[in-house]
């Protein structure tokens, strides 16, 4: 096998490339770690996922090229085309993302390997055009979700994708992200619950953001979210509060008919007071983990032991799955974290985000609560309308969500498309036939 190239516009990619990357390391197989760093300005709110950033043992030995024109990036894949057996992305190709040309494009052809991760592969068909003219191949986690994500592009992509056509390679290997090497169980001294913050982020709503600004936006201050976390200066601190104040209240006073429960009781610091008793009865302790691009709950420092900033830099093992390996449950709404959590046989409780809060049709296909779906399976992900959780969770037993472990392999093989082999491995026996 020639090198391996592994194209890396953030840093929490290599939660996706770590195992493979690992595995090619392991049979001493020659690799390239190409960087763009051409998404990093600080008016994005993904800028601190520098791929410089990256901490990780992976680097260690490995090469690296770092780029910040995409053009240079294309033109050194063309250069170098003789030398290469395999690209690996974790996006198909598009003219919005890349500058098409036949000449790229031969370079690439039989060449370029995508790698699922989620529905995000299949959203990126809602905007893009990836209908051209190259075979690729596409390494899927699981049946269940290609074939969602088949449904789903056909029903929200008005764009003919390069799925629809027949130069795409479909291979299920199971998640990416598995590797028994990390998801291993780990002992701690003292048991303790992650809780996963709601995920706000007023930009992502184009018009009625009211269920966010009542559940979670209310106990949102910018001020100190920015000024602490994202070494923003006073003057941008107390302007971005002042217009989250502003917009959040204003939404909030334009629905309050159809959001006062939620704005008077059934909102996030209840949820996080509920943790707490929970906490407290079962002796655990309280970890809140938040995403740096979303705003938290300003309470959150005061009611929970520890509140863990991580700026995604540790990669394989990431911080969070540290922290999930001796960790003995899971709380979260609206999170992919839900797979990891299940790959480390650790049960997640699932808040579920009513109605209300999804504008979009596409959104909200994403988040199924029906009894046996990724959101709702009894023995691995409990799932809990925001009333129910607020009003019994300081009365269970941690007992109460135990794994139940035939479900959790029921689970892991339907939706994570796991078996008893590493990621790395499969995706390697399908390359040999390759070459």
């Amino acid at each position: 096998m020639k090198k391996t190239i592994f194209f890396i516009e953030r840093s929490n990619d290599l939660r996706f490339f770590g195992s493979l990357i690992n595995f090619f390391l392991k049979k001493k197989i020659k690799i390239e770690l190409l960087y763009f760093l051409g998404n990093t300005d600080k008016s994005n709110s993904k800028y601190y996922l520098n791929p410089k950033n990256l901490k990780t043992q992976l680097t260690r030995h490995t090469k690296i090229k770092k780029f910040t024109d995409i053009k240079d990036i294309q033109n050194y894949l063309i250069t170098n085309k003789d030398k290469i057996s395999f690209i690996f992305s974790l996006v198909f190709l598009s003219k919005k993302r890349f500058y098409i040309t036949s000449k790229f494009l031969n370079a690439v052809d039989k060449k370029w390997c995508v790698i699922n991760h989620g529905l995000d592969n299949y959203t990126q068909f809602k905007d893009e055009d990836t209908n051209l003219n190259y075979k690729c191949n596409f390494f899927c986690d699981s049946k269940y979700f290609y074939k969602k994500g088949l449904e789903w592009s056909d029903k929200f992509a008005k764009k003919k994708n390069i799925l629809n056509s027949s130069n795409v390679k479909i291979y299920f290997v199971g998640s990416s992200m598995f590797t028994k090497e990390i998801f291993l169980k780990k002992f701690s001294v003292r048991k303790k619950l992650i809780y996963l913050p709601f995920p706000f982020l007023r930009k992502r709503y184009n018009s009625d953001f009211s269920f966010q600004a009542a559940f979670a936006g209310k106990f949102i201050n910018y001020y100190s979210f920015l000024k602490k976390y994202h070494n923003k200066n006073f003057l941008n601190s107390i302007l971005e509060q002042c217009k989250h104040f502003i917009l959040n209240n204003l939404e909030i006073m334009k629905n309050i008919k159809k959001i006062k429960n939620y704005y008077y009781f059934e909102n996030e610091l209840q949820v996080i007071k509920s943790i707490r008793k929970f906490c407290d009865k079962n002796n655990l302790e309280f970890i809140v983990k938040p995403r740096l691009k979303f705003a938290f709950c300003s309470y959150t420092g005061a009611m929970a032991d520890r509140v863990i900033i991580d700026n995604e830099s540790s990669q394989f093992p990431t911080m969070f799955q540290k922290e999930i390996s001796n960790a003995e449950i899971v709380i979260g709404s609206l999170s992919s974290a839900i797979y990891e959590t299940a790959m480390f046989k650790v049960p997640y409780i699932n808040i579920e985000i009513p109605n209300i809060a999804f504008k979009s049709k596409s959104d909200h296909s994403f988040y199924n609560y029906k009894k046996n779906s990724n959101y709702n399976f009894k023995g691995v992900i409990y799932n809990n309308k925001i009333k129910h959780l607020i009003k019994t969770l300081e009365f269970k037993k941690l007992s109460d969500f135990r794994l139940d472990k035939k479900r959790s392999q029921k689970y892991l093989q339907k939706f994570c498309g796991i078996n008893k082999k590493d990621f790395g491995e499969r995706v390697y026996e399908v390359l040999k036939k390759k070459l």
